[in-house]
């Protein structure tokens, strides 16, 4: 009976990772937004998140970003713009560039890090790190996820949608 409690791996005590509330996800330090303002050349760029959460744009300056949606962004440009007296009524376009990362590590053929895309599971992220080795416990893997500021960490199954800045680790299954 020792033996087999002593071979667990440790993930049949974790909870089940929650979901990424549904819709978009919040901006987080390392993303980068491509913001198109009308009538400002020297408007239209990329933008990366820095350390504080703000993004530093022409004429306005810094502006807090980190934790809205590309959408509440796109919202508080406008109004930066408009705030400045530069436009009445700016025309501002905020697309997401690039998000953060993901990571994905353990017994898998190609562990590392990966470029995040929209609608991602589980199993894709393992597909891009080259699939499970045969070592791999392949049904459940255990992902820290940022939340609210607090890092969570839970058990997945490979249908579970990941999230920008999410870390998989693949452990070994014992037997």
């Amino acid at each position: 009976m020792f033996v087999v409690a002593g071979c667990s791996s440790g993930l049949d005590r974790l909870a089940p990772i929650a979901a990424a509330p549904p819709g978009p996800q919040p901006l987080e330090t390392g993303d980068s937004i491509r913001v198109k303002v009308n009538d400002i050349e020297d408007g239209d760029g990329q933008y990366v998140v820095n350390g504080a959460g703000t993004v530093t744009l022409p004429f306005v300056g810094e502006l807090a970003v980190r934790g809205l949606t590309i959408a509440q962004a796109q919202a508080n440009i406008v109004q930066a713009y408009r705030s400045a007296g530069i436009f009445v009524t700016p025309e501002v376009n905020v697309q997401p560039a690039v998000l953060r990362p993901y990571y994905v590590a353990g017994e898998v053929n190609r562990p590392g890090e990966f470029a995040y895309r929209q609608g991602m599971t589980v199993q894709a992220a393992i597909s891009a790190a080259g699939g499970y080795t045969y070592r791999a416990k392949s049904d459940v893997v255990e992902i820290t996820r940022t939340v609210n500021g607090r890092e969570v960490v839970g058990a997945a199954t490979n249908l579970t949608p990941i999230t920008p800045g999410d870390r998989v680790r693949v452990l070994e299954k014992w037997f």
